[in-house]
């Protein structure tokens, strides 16, 4: 099966250190190669200009910003990213939130290899 849209590089944003490093580990055993990681949404905007990535993992609550804020600036400069939306709070409002302001999947922490599968084919049948 060939893609339309290749979904690399991907690009985690999250301000804890180890959640950045256990994602990218899952990712690069799935065999993703192509990964960039920024602890805060600052630091990730020149990250995405450099490269835009064809997915972003971020945390929805970073300590510059917020899941809402970061959504409505890559669905406005980057439309064809995907973006999923990563919480600790996996509540329902939550989950409808996130969808509804135009994110293509949600992660509920603590994840594992199976949820970011799970997630990552979902995105690759996604037009």
């Amino acid at each position: 099966m060939e893609f339309v849209r290749p979904l690399e590089p991907i690009l985690i944003i999250d301000d804890v250190k180890e959640i950045r490093d256990y994602l990218n580990q899952i990712l690069t055993d799935l065999g993703f190669e192509d990964i960039l990681e920024s602890a805060d949404f600052s630091s990730a905007k020149p990250i995405m200009d450099n490269k835009p990535p064809g997915v972003i993992f971020v945390d929805v609550d970073l300590p510059d910003s917020n899941g809402a804020e970061i959504l409505e600036y890559i669905n406005s400069a980057y439309p064809h990213t995907h973006v999923v939306m990563c919480s600790g709070h996996n509540s329902l409002e939550n989950v409808q939130n996130t969808w509804e302001m135009g994110a293509k999947g949600f992660i509920a922490k603590p994840f594992n290899t199976k949820k970011v599968d799970t997630v990552m084919k979902r995105l690759e049948i996604i037009e």
